[in-house]
């Protein structure tokens, strides 16, 4: 090899190291989850399958441990896009919390009320305990109205809360509850260990969200390619999702994420993408699901009749 090959040989590798690095970076962005369950599946997809660095991200993902503490986070500038449920956003930004709406990542309610075999209707949970996610919420409001339903009066059940997923699992598997609320993969994991659902909250939950993104309106402002970006990365990743030549892959990023076994995944798999499917392939968030909600925070007492949402309240401008 002549000096001058030698000489081009070493420019290009000096290239290809000094460019690597430079293309890999995107802008930076932190993104905060609520908990490691399959309601976030498409950020481990995005994350996974390069739809951030394909849109120019450098996404850092970060676990904020409820909807209230994302709300809290986004306020206090500790990260940038949130998804707290769209129940928590309404509340507050019925408090004055400086928040956009910019997007719905799962419009549905896909919970179940897991119980062991012995109990089979709400009347035998009577003076027995369970445990919810939150004193109010949209989904213990559709409880207790289930429960009405059954001739069961609310206060006649012992009601408890928490807001983590694993640990509402763990309440009833130990049996120290003798129902919990529960999504994937808590709720499939119990079904495999004999237990069954009480009642399913998807099929009455029309008109609600889950997962909304929300971010600062000076953020959104100040950062609207990198809000856009998110927005396009996470369809991405929910049209790769819903891709049924991906379903290995994807269980398999579930599974190492959310620290399931990989036939937990599986059947989260089928019931979610293939039976549920709440993740929104548009990230549309109708001004129904706005109202319905803020007249559930009305009734359970969280918000004062006749408050209206600000204009800023929701921007759905930079869906792709």
């Amino acid at each position: 090899m002549t000096f001058a090959i030698r000489l081009l040989a070493v420019a290009s590798a000096l290239f290809v190291a000094l460019a690597a690095p430079a293309a890999a970076q995107g802008k930076k962005v932190v993104v905060g989850i609520n908990s490691l369950t399959a309601i976030y599946w498409p950020t481990y997809v995005a994350r996974a399958k390069g739809f951030f660095a394909k849109n120019g991200l450098d996404a850092d993902v970060i676990l904020t441990g409820s909807p209230v503490s994302a709300v809290q986070q986004i306020v206090s500038r500790s990260i940038d896009i949130g998804h707290p449920t769209l129940y928590v956003a309404v509340n507050a930004l019925a408090h004055e919390a400086d928040m956009t709406l910019v997007g719905c990542i799962v419009n549905t309610l896909p919970y179940s009320m897991m119980s062991p075999p012995e109990i089979r209707t709400a009347k035998d949970l009577k003076g027995k305990k369970v445990v919810l996610g939150f004193r109010t919420d949209v989904l213990t409001l559709i409880w207790r109205e289930w429960l009405t339903s059954q001739g069961v009066e609310p206060g006649d059940v012992d009601q408890i809360y928490d807001p983590q997923a694993a640990n509402r699992y763990a309440a009833v598997a130990r049996g120290h509850a003798h129902s919990a609320m529960l999504n994937a993969p808590f709720d499939l994991r119990a079904r495999t260990e004999g237990m069954h659902a009480l009642l399913e909250f998807g099929p009455q939950s029309k008109g609600y969200a889950m997962a909304v993104a929300a971010v600062r309106p000076d953020y959104l402002k100040a950062n609207p390619e990198i809000v856009r970006s998110y927005l396009k990365a996470t369809q991405e990743a929910i049209d790769w999702l819903y891709d049924p030549a991906n379903r290995v892959e994807a269980i398999a990023i579930l599974a190492k994420d959310t620290k399931q076994e990989a036939d937990i995944a599986a059947l989260t798999y089928d019931d979610y993408v293939t039976r549920q499917k709440p993740y929104d392939r548009s990230l549309d968030l109708p001004e129904f699901f706005m109202k319905r909600t803020l007249d559930g925070a009305i009734e359970l007492g969280d918000v004062p009749k006749g408050y209206a949402f600000k204009a800023n309240a929701r921007d759905l401008s930079l869906r792709p």
